[in-house]
């Protein structure tokens, strides 16, 4: 567990969290980004970015790369872990990861477009043999048959983490192209996964026509919803509501890009992060 108490923490590192990171650290403040990816996924899928100012024809994996890069060079400080949860303690927030536990004393949440749809039977499920981290989890399915539903190529490490430890690991990505092989006991299946069925736990997931028989089911997305993050915060219509300075209902807790709402562009993203920071280095300027 980290003691340090980060001046300004960014749960995100797409390029809202990146501009933000920059800015900050132009204002000499001490800025740590959480991300489980460090190009996030998104910029990963985009062969080409054609309407950012001044850059007629880039990658989105060139442009991650340089924000990535120019954010590093700043000295802004990374961290390959998930938010899992965030609680505020007098002025102090504490956000608990799958490696660690932070304390902050600014959040941004740039957290990239909200993926609330959930799978029929994963809410009545969630703790009854769905979750959300393997690493963490996955020890109460030693010996067992799973199936880890995965939204982003990241989660090929955890399912390798898993095939490990359980007997059978199907693997069901959403994401293209498909991996061609991850370890001898994992099953890759092309799906999309209908429904989670069980009684007091989880007993099956529907993939196509297909009924698969597990004990424990992984979800990997890009990152866990606001809602489940943080309680309190104010979200209308999947969009955080921020104010002129990016903060949200909750004081101390910022956010920027994608999540805010629409137009889903990288100058909106990248101008609400470059707000947020001088936002936030105002504020902490005051103490």
């Amino acid at each position: 567990m980290s003691t340090f108490v980060w001046p300004i923490l960014i749960i995100g590192g797409g390029p809202a969290g990146l501009s933000a990171a920059i800015n900050a650290r132009k204002r000499n403040k001490q800025v740590l980004v959480l991300a489980k990816e460090q190009i996030s996924h998104k910029l990963q899928a985009a062969p080409k970015v054609a309407n950012y100012p001044g850059i007629a024809d880039i990658t989105g994996t060139e442009l991650g790369k340089a924000l990535y890069e120019h954010a590093s060079a700043m000295g802004t400080e990374f961290k390959r872990d998930e938010a899992q949860q965030i609680v505020k303690d007098g002025d102090v927030f504490w956000v608990m990861g799958r490696e660690e536990q932070y304390q902050a004393r600014k959040l941004l949440l740039a957290v990239g477009v909200m993926e609330n749809k959930s799978i029929p039977g994963e809410n009545e499920f969630e703790g009854k043999g769905v979750s959300y981290c393997a690493t963490c989890d996955g020890a109460f399915f030693r010996g067992k048959d799973v199936a880890m539903i995965a939204y982003l190529p990241e989660a090929e490490t955890e399912a390798r983490f898993l095939a490990g430890i359980c007997r059978r690991v199907y693997y069901i990505p959403q994401y293209r192209p498909l991996p061609q092989s991850i370890a001898e006991n994992v099953t890759i299946l092309s799906g999309v996964p209908k429904s989670i069925t069980g009684q007091e736990t989880v007993a099956a997931i529907e993939i196509g026509d297909q009924s698969l028989s597990v004990q424990g089911i992984f979800i990997e997305r890009p990152g866990i919803p606001p809602l489940k993050l943080i309680d309190g915060l104010q979200i209308v219509n999947e969009k955080i509501i921020i104010d002129e300075n990016m903060e949200t209902n909750i004081p101390g807790v910022y956010a920027a890009g994608d999540c805010t709402g629409r137009p889903w562009q990288i100058a909106r993203a990248v101008g609400q992060g470059q707000i947020a920071a001088i936002a936030m280095a105002k504020e902490l300027d005051k103490r």
